[in-house]
């Protein structure tokens, strides 16, 4: 995401330069993409070794004096909280941003609450896990900072676990080994003012999160309303409940499972990715990009907006694979529709198309409305099928 997503409907920046002065920390490519006069200086970073990050953060910037920290990417909100500390201004801190990142100290915060999460456990290699998987017969293995659904694996029996103990963690992060719940699986989106959710939008992932097939595709939908919808709400407010200190935007991961008990999967404090930004902004007239910011610039979220879509209230997005892979090309055809909220084409002719190994790497994102969850997803496919793209095979 490149600094130009930092604006509002309008097109005005979120920080005018009459009002801030910005030092962006931000990929040299996303760098490239600014326009003079928009930020004071910058100043190039991997933002993708995020580990490193957390110790280089403070001499990266030297002497230069700041008065907030602002990060909404997952992987940098722990830098930018060790970064506020190192340099002594107000934020949110490591303890408390651990619990919004690190998946074994969250499952513990909010278990302690009353929550319920599956049951879990810290793992240093795969074959830690076998006691769990006897109890329940299926289990997910996955990173404690993972983003983006990168080297999460289902096991499935014994031998799985031996194949994965053979095979080795995919990443220098600590593991969790947990319970597998059977069910459904849910993304509840909030912007939040002291742990209090002032906007919410539910949504229902269709697709499996373990793999990104070529031509596949993840997709959710908001839900209709419900007696799922009131559950989901009700089951956000108590885990928004929680961290009564927190205030941006929280995106929190869910399950009910096969009986339709909420369980607790995950918490993030940030904005969901994917086309979740453009269609929260439509449907509530709010941005969670904004509500993100703005507490970590000393000031209030914004209020709940009046705005009601009574004849398309209903949204979804997708995520959409290549076909196949090769050296990309170009986008033959593209979808066009007034309900098409936004349509993300990452792709540029040369790039080399490989295996999809985390959620991200999509050749298109799209965020669609509609009048309910049925005519969402039609449209969801009505896009997919009228992207075409050509690549090369090498």
């Amino acid at each position: 995401m490149g600094y130009g997503a930092y604006r509002h409907d309008d097109g005005s920046p979120f920080f005018h330069p009459d009002e801030f002065d910005i030092t962006l920390l931000a990929r040299p490519r996303d760098i490239a993409q600014l326009t003079p006069g928009q930020v004071s200086r910058c100043i190039p970073v991997d933002i993708d070794a995020s580990a490193e990050l957390e110790l280089s953060l403070p001499a990266l910037v030297g002497d230069f004096e700041f008065d907030w920290v602002v990060a909404t990417q997952e992987r940098l909100l722990l830098p930018a909280a060790r970064l506020r500390e190192a340099v002594g201004v107000a934020g949110l801190g490591t303890e408390h941003t651990l619990l919004l990142r690190d998946k074994v100290a969250m499952k513990r915060h909010f278990s302690a609450h009353g929550i319920r999460v599956p049951e879990f456990t810290e793992i240093s290699e795969p074959i830690q896990a076998a006691e769990l998987l006897d109890k329940f017969g299926q289990i997910v293995v996955k990173p404690v900072h993972g983003a983006g659904s990168a080297d999460v694996h289902i096991v499935r029996d014994q031998n799985e676990l031996i194949g994965l103990q053979r095979q080795g963690f995919g990443s220098p992060d600590r593991y969790e080994a947990e319970e597998f719940i059977a069910g459904r699986q849910f993304h509840i989106d909030s912007v939040v003012n002291n742990g209090v959710p002032v906007a919410v939008s539910v949504s229902q992932y269709l697709d499996s999160h373990e793999t990104f097939p070529l031509n596949g595709q993840i997709r959710s939908h908001t839900l209709d309303d419900g007696p799922d919808l009131e559950l989901l709400l009700a089951f956000n407010r108590a885990v928004l409940g929680c961290i009564s200190w927190f205030s941006g935007a929280a995106h929190l991961e869910a399950f009910l499972d096969d009986r339709g008990r909420p369980v607790f999967c995950e918490l993030g404090g940030r904005p969901g990715g994917a086309g979740i930004e453009a269609a929260f902004r439509y449907r509530h007239g709010i941005s969670l990009l904004f509500s993100s910011v703005l507490p970590q610039v000393g000031r209030n979220v914004p209020d709940a907006s009046d705005l009601a879509r009574t004849d398309q209230p209903a949204t979804g997005w997708s995520m959409i694979y290549p076909p196949t892979l090769g050296r990309f090309r170009g986008y033959n055809a593209l979808p066009q529709a007034d309900w098409l909220l936004q349509l993300t084409t990452p792709y540029r002719p040369g790039d080399p198309v490989g295996q999809p190994r985390r959620s991200t790497d999509a050749i298109a994102v799209a965020a669609v409305c509609g009048r309910d969850s049925r005519e969402v997803v039609d449209r969801l496919a009505e896009v997919k099928s009228e992207i075409i793209v050509s690549i090369a095979p090498e």
